[in-house]
Parts: structure tokens; C-alpha cells; sequence
């Protein structure tokens, strides 16, 4: 089925929110906080929080074609939402891909055909299949479900139709320049790796730059910038920190390509960084990098924060969100292996967290961005 037409647009605004120096340098402080879920049983990896209603959503491996939600008060399991793979007309005929809050307390959930929205019990009560394929991310864009297609941004309008908001190409993203001349991506196969997150003006994208040039030499570089699209139909981009919490330079790592052992610069934290929003719409991208978490942007402003990995936090510590001053983290298992040596080692099990918690946010250095966490104080 052809993607929806975009309409002509003959002036287009683009907005960039300038890049900015640090204004502050922040660190999670894994010395106090709140345990929400500590399960041995348990085995998280993607989830969502309703902080208005004190929800969290988790895909644990105990339902593989389930949502579980506990809550974040107590701990307790609510209910598991059934998302099945399957031909029905409540099911996903390649899986579930993504998820998301939506308004009422209910939940978005995606496939690469469909996007369906459930009630606050868990019931399905209503389904969108946008005219493009999706690339399975979904999002609450001012109180309606959005996809990120081939074709952009796409949001279920009133009547149930398709309402595109700007377009997503390659050279859009500044990707053009960075992608091999022997890579012969597609635009879509480009997005699998997009993150989106919305807000109620604006949707946000993603795109790590790691993907294009996994298993290249010289992959270091992080993501330069996110892509804004506005419901005006202004689009835009937010600057992303280039600079690691603990300065540029100096990290290599072994890898192996094209059989052979090399050496090349450390990913910068941006590129397995997961993005969302906190309570006051901020952008917040998190990942699992060893000397950077993430960082909190102002996406009016480009000021932003540096979230800094405290030493020996990572990858165990994985932080998954921002609320308030404090950052939901889940904690991954361990499990013991025998390395080449034949020594017995603790290997970390990404993905696979067994503790949810949430930790305070407290200030290493700098100044903070106006309005932005202003509870959090120095040491």
C-alpha cells in the first residue's frame, strides 16, 4: 500500500536549538533512593512509566507477548496486558515493537502494521494502521497515537486518517556524509534504529549513527543532532553533546573486523542512548555507556545536563527515565562464566533486570539550565 503524499511546503522555518556548553554535570546517587521491584524472578528490559498514576509498564521475559504492569508505589503486580503475535484483529503479525502511555491511562502498543490502543484495564478497544509501513515506534503526540514511517512522522487525526508531519530523509538527519558509499541502505531500513518521543507540540527523532557504521573503523562519533517536527509544521533540530562527562580523547577499544583485530575509538554514549521526555519536556536520552548515562536537553534552549556514569555503575545500573529529580534505573543479573583463561567471572546480562529503584539526582559541578531540575543541589 503506497505511504501517504506530503503535502508541498513553500516556506519552511527551521528552527536549531544552539549548541550549548555544560551547564552542569550530574551523577546518579546509588548511595540512597527507593527499591520499587527486587525479584530474582524477574527479567525486565524496555518499559514505560505512568508517573500520574504510579504505573509502570515492563516487557519482562515471564510474558513474552505480555505487558506487565506493577506499581511504582509498592511494587505489586497490577495486571499482564496480552499483546500476541499473530493474523487477528488484536494481534501483531511480526510482534510487538514498542509502546507508550496514552491519554486516560491507557496504552499505545506497536507493530510494523498497526498500532493498538488499550483501556486503563488492559483491553484492547481500538486500532490504526497507518497507510506507510511503521518502523515499530510509537508515541503519544498530543492525545493520539504517531508512527515514524519512511514517510515521516505520521499521527492519527481526528476521523482516523492520516495526519503526516514533516519528512525524515537521510540527508534530513545530516547522515548523508557519514554513511559508507558501499552501505546501499534504505531510508527505512536507516529508521529501524530511530527512537521517537513526543510531546504535545512536538515529535522527536533519533537516530544513532552507530548503526550505520557498526563494525567500521573510525565509528566513534555520536549522534550530532535530533529532528523536531512541530505541529505548525516548523521543523527543527536540537544539538546532542558531543563531549563525554569526562572529556574527549583517550578511550579505545578492541574490535574485531573483517577477522582482524583493531583498535578504534569508544562509541560515544549517544549512540545506544534510549530517548523520552521528563514531567517538564525535556529531552532525556539514557544509555548504558560506561563513563556517560545520558543527558537531560532543553529542546528550546539546546542547554543541557550530563548525567556521569559514577565508576563501576555501568553496565550493571541501567537508567531508564527521569522523574522529578530522580532517575528510575533497573539493575541487571549477573551470571557466572568461565572466561579464557579459565577463571570464573560475573557477566552481566543486558537487558535482563531483576531490580527496579529509583535514585536522586545530585550535582557534581556547574550551574543549572533555567527551570531545569531545580531541586537538585550541589554536594
Amino acid at each position: 500500500m503506497p505511504g501517504p503524499t506530503l503535502p508541498a511546503v513553500a516556506a519552511l522555518a527551521i528552527l536549531l536549538a544552539p549548541a550549548a556548553d555544560a551547564q552542569q554535570v550530574l551523577e546518579i546517587d546509588f548511595t540512597t533512593g527507593r527499591t520499587i521491584i527486587d525479584d530474582e524472578w524477574r527479567s525486565m528490559s524496555s518499559s514505560v512509566a505512568d508517573w500520574d498514576r504510579n504505573i509502570l509498564y515492563v516487557i519482562d521475559r515471564e510474558e513474552p507477548e505480555g505487558i506487565m504492569a506493577f506499581s511504582l508505589e509498592t511494587g505489586e503486580w497490577i495486571r499482564t496486558i496480552s499483546t500476541p503475535r499473530g493474523d487477528g484483529p488484536h494481534e501483531f503479525s511480526q510482534g510487538r515493537d514498542d509502546f507508550a502511555v496514552a491519554p486516560g491511562g491507557g496504552l499505545y502498543v506497536s507493530g510494523r502494521l498497526r498500532v493498538l490502543e488499550y483501556d486503563p484495564q488492559g483491553q484492547p478497544i481500538d486500532s490504526w494502521r497507518p497507510a506507510a509501513s511503521s518502523t515499530g515506534e510509537v508515541c503519544n503526540f498530543a492525545g493520539a497515537p504517531a508512527a515514524l514511517t519512511h514517510s515521516g512522522v505520521v499521527r492519527r487525526g481526528p476521523d482516523g486518517s492520516d495526519e503526516t508531519i514533516g519528512t525524515v530523509r537521510a540527508r534530513d538527519l545530516g547522515l548523508d556524509a557519514q554513511t559508507p558509499p558501499d552501505a546501499g541502505p534504505t531510508v527505512l531500513s536507516l529508521l529501524r534504529n530511530a527512537k521517537l518521543a513526543c510531546s504535545e507540540d512536538a515529535a522527536y527523532v533519533l537516530m544513532s549513527k552507530g548503526y550505520l557504521m557498526a563494525g567500521r573503523e573510525g565509528s566513534g562519533a555520536g549522534v550530532d543532532s535530533i529532528l523536531a517536527y512541530y505541529r505548525n509544521g516548523e521543523e527543527g533540530r536540537v544539538a546532542v553533546p558531543a563531549e563525554d562527562a569526562y572529556g574527549e580523547g583517550g578511550c579505545e577499544q578492541k574490535v574485531m573486523i573483517d577477522g582482524r583485530e583493531r583498535t578504534r575509538p569508544c562509541p560515544h554514549w549517544s549512540q545506544s542512548a534510549a530517548m523520552s521526555l521528563d514531567d517538564l519536556g525535556n529531552i532525556v536520552l539514557l544509555g548504558l555507556d560506561s563513563r556517560t548515562h545520558g543527558a537531560i536537553i532543553n529542546p528550546e534552549t539546546g542547554c543541557y545536563a550530563l548525567i556521569r556514569s559514577a565508576m563501576g555503575s555501568a553496565p550493571r545500573n541501567m537508567p531508564v527515565g527521569v522523574h522529578a529529580d530522580s532517575v528510575l534505573v533497573f539493575r541487571n543479573a549477573t551470571t557466572e562464566v568461565t572466561d579464557q583463561q579459565g577463571r570464573k567471572v560475573n557477566s552481566v546480562l543486558i537487558g535482563s533486570a531483576t531490580r527496579a529503584s529509583l535514585h536522586p539526582l545530585r550535582r557534581v559541578s556547574g550551574e543549572p539550565c533555567s527551570g531545569m531540575l531545580p531541586s537538585v543541589l550541589p554536594d
